[in-house]
């Protein structure tokens, strides 16, 4: 929590104090007047951010955890990334919160990362591997941010997907698993978002998406990979024009977008 409180970054909430007494536990964060990010998706009258913001949410929640993973040092695994944990301020800008559950990388300390009584996240965006490791990974995070791509695309909830028929019971990635497979992933998109132009950019991130839910941990990308994709996506709009992220290039070759999203 002391190296948290001492964490500035643009994406990221500014963790101002916490307190721990006895079984309680408490951080303390600056307000955000938007809510949380799941909020926004789920308001009772339908979602009302169009396409180009909520590109604009991933690529900026996706730049706060690569700087957590890459740059902060030391870096830090969040464990716990949902789009209930992610908070947008007066200009919808994402700022990553909730850090109860974070860990610092310590690549000789590796007990730091394991599971501490069972804590594993929120139902829907744990990582498939977690239950049979116990252990915390980068690629964990990865997953619970592909989950909350998927939120964005799709508009569906991680555990309930409205639009599958009514005998389906899995997760909102089973189903998508599902779509891909027989080749009707298009149909996963949000039908607010289709039709506007933007359906090539919609299946670039959804594809994006995928390739951060995969079984295998080691054929998901990086966070890094991850921001780079979805800046890529949304170069157009110029959302980093003001890029206060340097971030150094981990397992890439300077591969092109499509390359990178194929290759993993």
């Amino acid at each position: 929590m002391k190296t948290l409180g001492q964490v500035r970054h643009r994406n990221l909430v500014p963790l101002l104090g916490f307190c721990i007494a006895k079984k309680e536990k408490l951080l303390v964060y600056k307000h955000m007047p938007k809510g949380s990010l799941y909020d926004q998706l789920n308001q009772e009258e339908g979602c009302k951010m169009d396409w180009p913001l909520r590109l604009r949410i991933g690529i900026g929640a996706a730049k706060g955890l690569a700087y957590l993973h890459h740059t902060c040092n030391p870096r830090v695994l969040h464990r716990n990334i949902s789009s209930k944990c992610i908070l947008l301020d007066e200009d919808y800008e994402p700022k990553i919160s909730d850090f109860g559950l974070a860990r610092l990388m310590n690549p000789i300390d590796t007990h730091l990362s394991t599971f501490v009584n069972g804590e594993f996240g929120d139902l829907g965006y744990v990582a498939p591997e977690y239950a049979r490791t116990l252990m915390a990974t980068p690629k964990g995070d990865v997953y619970s941010f592909g989950v909350v791509l998927l939120e964005l695309i799709t508009g569906e909830k991680p555990t309930h997907v409205s639009t599958a028929p009514e005998n389906f019971r899995g997760s909102l990635v089973e189903w998508i698993s599902y779509l891909s497979n027989n080749g009707l992933l298009q149909d996963a998109m949000d039908k607010l978002l289709i039709g506007k132009d933007t359906d090539g950019e919609l299946m670039q991130f959804l594809k994006v998406a995928c390739s951060c839910t995969l079984a295998t941990p080691k054929e998901r990308p990086t966070m890094f990979e991850v921001y780079q994709l979805l800046r890529a996506i949304g170069e157009r709009y110029h959302f980093t024009a003001d890029d206060d992220l340097v971030l150094s290039p981990l397992n890439t070759d300077g591969e092109t977008l499509d390359e990178l999203i194929v290759a993993k």
